[in-house]
């Protein structure tokens, strides 16, 4: 079982900060980056690092991952996650990726790894809150025949801010996106809603369908619905801070907290980073974080 994270970084930015002159704020993604590789590789060990070349000069040569692999991005900005997919296609194993912005307190991954399970999701999307499920109904034809889901949708998307592959279900994900992005980019990306998360999370639910794959959901249906993503996840020690949560100032501030008195041997990182990168960005001079003691 490999545990691995990802980054291409963009001259976007991030997808999350649409304002191209806030583009410098990915940089903030230092904190969240460095807590969760500390996080995991306290709980499972080893955690390996696929990364562009501008994410290693900018951010990853700050983290000291047990190892860094660099593979060059070629995907356009409007398919972010790809890069995630096409990592996790050149490993010959079980898989487990975690996104950079997810904390892990708690071991939420032993089903997973110890049972018979063939995937593992963060969540489940009702169909009430999947906002790609459209393209489901709406291209029926096009999934029956390219044998990508043949029986009925139900509008749900699966959530893959921690995303688990066994081996043996592997190459039916990556074959569909293959099928699925080809025709993406004859229709042209612009005009598809949402292509990230169709051929990364949506598509992963309708192979997962198609093919009666075991899936183990790490934050279930029932506390989403009643806590939601974010609150629930944190009652059970999981906690994904996506879209712009990650660079909130008091977020950032009790992750430099909890570094700085859970891995105290490793704050200095943090003092590096501000110092060397930091301190060239106006806007970082407005952050204004306490001095922690």
């Amino acid at each position: 079982m490999k545990i691995i994270q990802s980054f291409a970084l963009f001259e976007e930015g991030s997808p999350y900060l649409k304002n191209k002159r806030n583009s410098d704020y990915s940089f903030l993604n230092f904190y969240t980056f460095l807590f969760s590789y500390l996080l995991l590789q306290r709980m499972y060990g080893s955690v390996t690092m696929f990364c562009n070349q501008q994410a290693i000069d900018s951010i990853i040569k700050y983290i000291p991952y047990d190892k860094i692999i660099i593979r060059e991005n070629d995907n356009p900005f409007l398919m972010w996650s790809k890069y995630k997919i096409d990592i996790m296609r050149t490993i010959d194993d079980d898989i487990i990726h975690v996104d950079s912005d997810v904390l892990l307190f708690e071991d939420r991954f032993k089903p997973f790894i110890d049972d018979d399970y063939d995937i593992m999701v963060q969540d489940i999307l009702p169909r009430k809150e999947n906002l790609i499920k459209r393209f489901g109904f709406e291209n029926k034809e096009f999934l029956a025949e390219t044998l990508i889901l043949t029986k009925p949708y139900d509008g749900r998307c699966m959530s893959c801010g921690a995303v688990g592959l066994k081996r043996t279900m592997q190459d039916y994900y990556f074959a569909g996106v293959d099928v699925l992005y080809e025709a993406m980019l004859k229709h042209g990306l612009e005009n598809v809603d949402m292509p990230s998360m169709l051929l990364e999370e949506q598509l992963l639910y309708y192979i997962a369908v198609e093919n009666d794959f075991k899936t183990y959901e790490i934050l279930s249906s029932e506390l989403v619905a009643k806590h939601g993503v974010v609150d629930g996840g944190d009652k059970i020690g999981y906690l994904h801070l996506w879209r712009t949560l990650k660079f909130k100032r008091d977020v950032l501030d009790n992750i430099r907290k909890k570094i700085f008195f859970d891995f105290p041997d490793y704050y200095r990182l943090i003092s590096d980073y501000e110092r060397e990168v930091m301190s060239g960005f106006n806007f970082f001079r407005h952050m204004n974080f306490p001095k922690v003691y």
